[in-house]
């Protein structure tokens, strides 16, 4: 039970830091309006097709939104070794794996949140911007897949912040993480529909059926599938960090 509550206290900390810093506030705000504005701007300027609903222009801008949080999670979990703060962390919550689930909680919240807050207004901008009647309104429910995305990116950040413990190259390598898998496709031979199905992008674009993708980037065991994926790599990349986190010196 003690257990439980310093893991509590260390979340809630990390939320008050995240909250109070205005860096990483302002930051996270930035990350979440990222998905409605460029959403927005798809709209607006006719960049929607005629298969698509206001959903899935919704989504238009989620990849965005995904680099937006990945760096923002990156760059707040980075921050403690690059303002040396890391020893002030450990000294408050001296058991590693508490003060490292604890950071990965925090951020896996707040990109929840702010990913859940930036689908709904997405959703309302894109309406709003649509002449009635030239789209179906298509299926809101399926834009949680932004939600997940975004946990799943932004906890990734974080597990390479902590683990690199650069801003700068955690930032880089979060980004290569979302746009390379469908940028270097061609590369990948028999496993392209396997790395590219699952990536963050392609989970919501097979979620909310959005432009048409081509059956060798399409995730072969189907959407859900494909978000599981997704999250299992996350749950891996966040395991092996905190691993290396607990065994480290410094």
């Amino acid at each position: 039970m003690s257990s439980v509550k310093s893991v509590r206290s260390a979340w809630e900390a990390e939320l008050v830091k995240i909250l109070t810093v205005r860096g990483l506030r302002v930051g996270a705000a930035l990350a979440a309006i990222a998905i409605p504005l460029a959403s927005l701007l798809v709209a607006s300027t006719g960049g929607l097709g005629s298969a698509d609903t206001i959903t899935s222009g919704a989504a238009s801008g989620s990849v965005l939104g995904l680099l937006a949080f990945g760096a923002w999670a990156a760059a707040d979990s980075a921050s403690e070794y690059v303002h040396e703060t890391i020893t002030v962390s450990l000294s408050t919550v001296p058991r590693r794996p508490v003060l490292f689930g604890a950071k990965i909680a925090a951020v896996a919240t707040v990109s929840g949140v702010g990913a859940l807050l930036a689908a709904v207004l997405s959703l309302l901008l894109v309406q709003l911007a649509t002449p009635s009647g030239t789209h179906q309104v298509g299926s809101p429910a399926t834009l949680l897949s932004i939600v997940l995305a975004a946990v799943a990116v932004a906890v990734v950040g974080a597990s390479v912040g902590m683990l690199v413990r650069t801003s700068t190259a955690s930032i880089a390598i979060v980004a290569a993480a979302v746009l390379l898998p469908k940028a270097a496709a061609g590369l990948l031979g028999g496993l392209q529909p396997w790395v590219v199905g699952a990536s963050p992008g392609t989970v919501i674009t097979q979620s909310v059926r959005g432009a048409q993708l081509a059956s060798d980037q399409t995730y072969p065991g189907g959407t859900v599938l494909a978000a599981l994926s997704m999250l299992l790599v996350a749950g891996i990349v966040v395991v092996g960090s905190g691993y290396a986190f607990a065994r480290r010196d410094g």
